[in-house]
């Protein structure tokens, strides 16, 4: 439906909407207001699935809870600049499973009161550069499985009862400035996924966290990891901060005993690493390393890395002064490297210094060229 003439939904369906209607899009009207007066619902349309609203820059309200179908299990608001808060009461569609909410510029608070649905599986906030306030608790929401927030630089923390959500599969917080903390207690105990970037006032994860699938920290440059805050459990970490992975070689990244991917990138604070910060040893659990983006490393000087039993996959980027590599492992059956232009020089086929710790790799490739293809030969 689209109209720039609407002022409320109901002017276009006589009052009421069909029993069979089961998708219901609203898009580019531009004067519409509100969905519907004090005296309408659309509890009628039994069928009535997934409301989608999109470009109404004059909507301010949302129905009631007593005005929508209670059937409604998907609602996606976008690009309206001038809706503040969801529901004034409270409440939400009691079914509603899937809620997204993008580019609404002065929405400030999702809920200022009440609670979400128990239903919700999915949580998506976007651009919401105002938004102060989720919902004040989180209560008996074990259905939701995903939380990802992006761009909401006003929210400072999340709804208590977090440890609740015994289905959590994953949260993404990105670039949320003003982003300082999550709630005391801890991570719920299921096989969590936890992503947070750009979040430049966090200061800590929760602590007590046992179980971890995936923790990503990039450009998070005031939080601080404790021992207590990284479960031995943890099967896969990304770190894109020096300063992070200084604190993890105090730690000693050969704790985690569950670890099976290592991603380490650097230079966005500012420093790099040098050779003597290499200088740890890896966890024996180890099947892929990453190291990306360290302008000014020479060495990788990893202890024992020709005896990690288990990797399978190397990948080394974007270390223009990298000259050598370490003893590799008889494990490895992949080696990726890119945009690096002297380690590319000792490796060259049959010629270069660094050709025999590599030779027996079944795939390597360099600037996305697999070696052990012809090399090009120029024309006479």
């Amino acid at each position: 439906m689209q109209s720039s003439e609407l002022h409320c939904l109901m002017e276009s369906t006589r009052g009421q909407l069909p029993q069979s209607l089961k998708k219901l899009h609203i898009e580019n009207c531009k004067k519409l207001q509100c969905l519907l007066d004090d005296n309408e619902d659309t509890s009628t349309s039994h069928h009535l699935q997934d409301l989608y609203i999109r470009y109404c820059p004059s909507l301010t309200c949302l129905p009631s809870i007593h005005q929508l179908p209670a059937t409604l299990t998907s609602l996606t608001i976008s690009n309206c600049s001038k809706l503040t808060t969801l529901s004034s009461t409270g409440h939400l569609p009691v079914a509603l499973k899937l809620l997204r909410i993008t580019d609404c510029s002065e929405l400030t608070a999702l809920l200022p009161k009440g609670q979400l649905p128990e239903t919700l599986e999915t949580l998506y906030i976007h651009r919401c550069p105002k938004l102060e306030f989720i919902v004040e608790k989180f209560h008996n929401n074990k259905a939701l499985s995903n939380i990802d927030i992006w761009y909401c630089d006003n929210l400072k923390s999340f709804p208590e009862g977090l440890e609740t959500l015994s289905g959590l599969g994953g949260i993404r917080m990105i670039r949320c400035r003003g982003f300082a903390s999550f709630p005391k207690g801890r991570f719920p105990d299921s096989n969590l996924t936890v992503n947070v970037l750009g979040c430049e006032k966090l200061e800590a994860l929760p602590s007590g966290i046992h179980n971890l699938s995936f923790l990503g920290i990039h450009n998070c440059p005031n939080i601080r990891l404790s021992e207590e805050g990284l479960p031995t459990k943890l099967g896969s970490l990304s770190i894109r901060d020096c300063k992070q992975y200084k604190a993890l070689m105090e730690l000693g990244l050969h704790n985690l005993t569950s670890l099976t991917s290592l991603g380490i990138s650097g230079q966005l604070d500012g420093e790099s690493l040098q050779e003597e910060d290499m200088r740890i040893t890896l966890p024996r659990t180890l099947t892929q390393l990453s190291i990306d983006d360290f302008p000014n490393l020479k060495y990788l000087s990893f202890k024992d890395f020709k005896h990690l039993p288990s990797l399978k996959k190397l990948w080394i980027w974007n270390c223009p002064e990298l000259t050598s590599l370490p003893s590799l492992p008889p494990s490895l059956m992949q080696l990726d490297i890119q945009g690096c232009l002297l380690l590319k020089e000792a490796c060259k086929r049959d010629k270069g210094k660094e050709w025999s710790k590599i030779a027996n790799i079944p795939r390597v490739e360099i600037d996305d060229k697999f070696i052990y293809e012809p090399e090009e030969t120029s024309e006479n």
